[in-house]
């Protein structure tokens, strides 16, 4: 191991105080999972320069060549929480990318990242529940920062990368600082009971469009109207009834 990112001088009270760094791993949520286990410190943060295995959300796999940050969060938070930590993660990003690189970000819901239209990042979050109770949550958050887009040809149409937009390479310390301070700051809010869920859906470029939902063997077609606290989407159906989505995949309709 490695002590890159491990000398950051973090303002967090506990989120990052905890950097375990490694060149090289399968994914950061499987490193994160096992310190979980031993009982890590909440906040604990595996961060990696390369995945060789890394996945997104419904299993996709998540490409994290060089030029990526993939990093993952521990977290131990109540179970009337959880449906939040998505919108902590994506807010985290959204509001690092205005300080440190300037631009402006929206949210495809539930857990991506867009800068004018493309990915920048995706969210994952994993939890571990006993009944009622939550053993833990490792949030992972994957951020093309200096990504050379030639390298992932087929998914250029719509990925982009920090260094792509601002047209000059950026820090990845200074970019994982950023992200973890704001994470902090979001999940505290959250637990103090701000409605974060407002902010967060202020910044959903989903919403007024007519969608297509792909989830759990069923589609659902209809206009994006609005999502609840928990963030579930309200989708209007084509004869004016209303379902709540969970999760899905989301495409603008043709």
């Amino acid at each position: 191991m490695l002590d890159k990112f491990t000398d950051l001088t973090m303002s967090t009270a506990y989120i990052g105080k905890n950097i375990l760094y490694y060149p090289e791993v399968t994914t950061t949520m499987s490193v994160a999972r096992q310190q979980a286990a031993l009982g890590a410190a909440e906040g604990t943060t595996v961060i990696a320069d390369i995945q060789t295995s890394g996945r997104g959300r419904l299993r996709r796999t998540w490409m994290s060549p060089k030029g990526t940050i993939s990093l993952s969060i521990v977290l131990y938070p109540m179970l009337e929480q959880l449906p939040q930590i998505i919108m902590v993660a994506s807010l985290a990003v959204v509001r690092a990318l205005a300080s440190v690189a300037r631009l402006k970000a929206e949210i495809k819901w539930p857990n991506d990242v867009l800068i004018n239209g493309r990915k920048v990042c995706g969210i994952l979050v994993e939890n571990s529940l006993s009944g009622k109770k939550v053993d833990w949550t490792i949030v992972g958050i994957g951020i093309n920062v200096n990504l050379d887009l030639s390298l992932i040809s087929n998914e250029a149409t719509y990925a982009t990368s920090i260094s792509a937009e601002i047209g000059s390479d950026l820090s990845l310390s200074d970019v994982v600082k950023r992200v973890l301070e704001d994470f902090e700051y979001y999940y505290e809010a959250m637990k103090d009971g701000e409605p974060i869920c407002v902010q967060w859906r202020d910044l959903l470029e989903t919403l007024g469009k007519e969608v297509k939902v792909a989830g759990s063997g069923v589609i659902e077609n209809g206009m994006a109207e609005s999502v609840d606290s928990d963030g579930r989407l309200m989708l209007k159906r084509a004869d004016g009834t209303l379902v709540k989505i969970v999760a899905g995949d989301v495409t603008l309709r043709e």
